[in-house]
């Protein structure tokens, strides 16, 4: 087995960095401030049942092209 470079902290190949974008922008996209954590927890709990399937599903079909920008790009900056 060959062992490939990864590019450092690269969280554009990490589908998991953008769920967390996804989330937090809707948790706080209305300014809220949360007066507890039980209060944010709730929020973000309802949040996660909100989350678009096509916009996961978007994610994980662009990773073939995430990792050909990053090839492309010898781990520099792409479009994502």
């Amino acid at each position: 087995m060959e062992v490939l470079d990864w590019p450092a902290n690269s969280p554009i190949l990490n589908s998991v960095e953008h769920v967390w974008g996804l989330l937090t922008r809707a948790v706080y996209r209305h300014g809220k401030q949360f007066q507890t954590v039980d209060e944010l927890k709730d929020v973000i709990w309802d949040e996660c049942g909100q989350l678009s399937p096509t916009n996961l599903e978007s994610l994980t079909k662009s990773m073939p092209n995430r990792l050909c920008q990053v090839i492309q790009k010898f781990g520099g900056t792409t479009s994502y």
